[in-house]
């Protein structure tokens, strides 16, 4: 399956919520999590996204 530019903004734009809420769920569980986990989180699921995208037009144009 091949990955577009949409998809990844797309991706990107449903994964800054999700991050973020994920600072509340570990709320419930009493587990602090600052802003800048929250923010180093974030940058993760990009870098993978971006990995993602990468690995899948790499492969496309091989093809």
């Amino acid at each position: 399956m091949r990955l577009t530019r949409g998809g990844v903004l797309v991706l990107a734009a449903v994964s800054l919520p999700i991050v973020l809420e994920l600072r509340t769920l570990f709320g419930f569980f009493a587990v602090e999590l600052p802003l800048a986990a929250v923010a180093g989180l974030e940058l993760l699921a990009l870098v993978a996204i971006l990995v993602a995208y990468d690995r899948t037009n790499a492969s496309a144009a091989g093809n």
